[in-house]
């Protein structure tokens, strides 16, 4: 099908509910899209193995996941990004030497060196179970992605702030009070976004990008239309093109209709 238009989603407060659901009134709304020729988009910072049922709710057939480096369309690979082994290895050594949690994954599965607090709270505050501890994951397969667990606080901030210096071939993204994403320099989400819509032959399609963290950033900058929800970051509300109404307050569904999205091509 040729679509006239892409609409990228970010998840977690922004296309997800506080269950970690996709609203019923967007479902319905993704599927009014599709019905004018706008092709809905996942753009995530998670792995795509994670969001299985997420792909499945909102019938998703386009998906930039692990910040952009993993992108699969119409039930093929179009771009992969790999972090280099050399430098996964030394960041698995950083880590180990400060007794840092992170783990490392791709889009069929994740590995983790240890589990602490950090590890544990951030998995319960998004549903989701605490990855496997397997220390060894990124000897036996490439991986798109790291997790360095690294808490909000004044020691999580020195430790940030070493690792960010000791590896700038990497790109870390503050996702949560827990942890940072780790991305090969240059990997976002604009970069994925770039990928399907050249792997997908639709070049001249707008793109409609929804997101509200920093990883969300380069996205609504590259954007032809960027738009941060109404809870977004600073930095994602001032390099939007319009800001909507909170996740949690219709905002997707209400940009979606501002930018008329939901009413037939004319």
């Amino acid at each position: 099908m040729k679509y006239r238009a892409l609409t990228a989603f970010d998840l977690d407060n922004t296309l997800l509910n506080d269950e970690k659901k996709i609203p019923a009134e967007t479902v319905a709304a993704l599927q009014r899209l599709r019905a004018n020729g706008v092709l809905p988009v996942i753009a995530t910072g998670r792995d795509r193995f994670e969001i299985a049922d997420i792909i499945a709710a909102g019938q998703f057939d386009a998906i930039v996941s692990a910040n952009g480096a993993d992108v699969y369309a119409e039930g093929r690979q179009l771009h992969t990004t790999w972090l280099p082994a050399a430098t996964v290895q030394k960041l698995a050594a950083w880590a180990d030497d400060r007794d840092v949690c992170v783990a490392f994954s791709n889009h069929v599965g994740v590995g983790m060196n240890r589990i602490n607090d950090v590890v544990t709270t951030n998995y319960r505050k998004i549903r989701k179970p605490a990855p496997p501890v397997d220390p060894h994951f990124y000897h036996s397969q490439d991986v798109t992605k790291g997790l360095l667990f690294l808490a909000d606080n004044d020691a999580g901030h020195r430790l940030e702030t070493i690792v960010r210096a000791q590896f700038p071939t990497l790109t870390f993204y503050r996702n949560s009070i827990y942890c940072l994403d780790v991305a090969p320099k240059g990997t976002t989400k604009a970069s994925g976004l770039n990928a399907l819509r050249t792997g997908l032959h639709l070049d001249t399609a707008p793109i409609f990008a929804f997101g509200d963290g920093n990883n969300d950033v380069p996205m609504l900058s590259a954007a032809d239309y960027g738009i941060a929800m109404g809870n977004a970051v600073p930095a994602a509300r001032a390099e939007a093109d319009y800001v909507t109404d909170r996740y949690d307050q219709h905002g997707i569904v209400n940009a979606l209709a501002h930018f008329g999205l939901l009413a037939p091509a004319q």
